[in-house]
């Protein structure tokens, strides 16, 4: 169980160095603690961290069944060259394209609902599953407006601890890393690519901005997160959040 003041670990660990940080939470709540990757440049970067404090810690990939090929080839040739612990989860089949018949696919419809049934949703099941009750994620704030204002520690709306290693490294830091480290990376970034999520080009296309890595995702609509990251909460919001839900429950 999560016991820890997440504003105090927030000051304890905010020039601290990425590797020290990993060791503390692995050190300190493992098996509580879990994380996503899809095998981005700052996915990896938080991978080669992580193994290098425990190389057997579980890292799971959401496979939503839109992945590009490119994606799963390099996911499974980290798996076999790092001897990684990844284990992919599924959206439920039936429920991946509702309405389906006669229709436009799902991303093309509704990509908030496509993102929530193939993404949010595989993942919040096996949260509960697993009873952990922190999740660990390479996300930083550089990389879009709502990420701009998180914490390395923060809540989300359910009440899970979300930790953020990397949330204060630039984008030419993670990329610093990779070459320093010589760092094998996904194939996409050669060919124009700066965030890679599912291959329809409604959901990821190239990009062509040097100041907004995330221009090709979600292109031609007001979209900017896939929905992983959009119910988290600092810790003076949780603290509300709590004393409401129990004033709702003594009613």
């Amino acid at each position: 169980m999560w016991t820890y003041d997440l504003l105090k670990l927030n000051m304890q660990f905010r020039y601290a160095r990425c590797e020290n940080i990993l060791r503390w939470v692995i050190e300190n709540t493992y098996p509580d603690v879990a994380m996503t990757s899809s095998f981005q440049a700052s996915g990896v970067v938080l991978i080669d961290m992580v193994r290098g404090v425990l190389p057997d810690f579980p890292i799971y990939f959401i496979d939503t069944g839109y992945h590009f090929p490119e994606t799963l080839e390099f996911r499974d040739r980290l798996i076999h060259e790092w001897d990684l612990n990844v284990i992919s989860i599924r959206p439920n089949p039936r429920e991946r394209n509702p309405g389906k018949a006669n229709k436009e696919p799902l991303y093309k419809r509704n990509p908030d609902l496509c993102c929530k049934i193939n993404k949010v949703e595989p993942l919040n099941k096996l949260k509960k599953r697993l009873n952990v009750t922190a999740w660990m994620s390479a996300v930083r704030r550089d990389q879009n407006s709502n990420r701009a204002g998180f914490n390395m520690f923060m809540y989300d709306r359910e009440g899970y601890v979300r930790i953020h290693p990397l949330i204060h490294w630039s984008g030419q830091k993670i990329w610093q890393y990779i070459y320093e480290k010589k760092l094998p990376f996904h194939p996409l970034y050669d060919k124009g690519y700066t965030s890679i999520g599912c291959f329809p080009p409604e959901c990821t296309s190239q990009n062509h901005s040097d100041s907004d890595p995330r221009q090709g995702r979600w292109s031609d609509t007001k979209k900017t997160e896939c929905g992983l990251h959009l119910d988290l909460v600092k810790e003076e919001e949780n603290a509300w959040i709590q004393r409401l839900k129990l004033r709702e429950s003594k009613k």
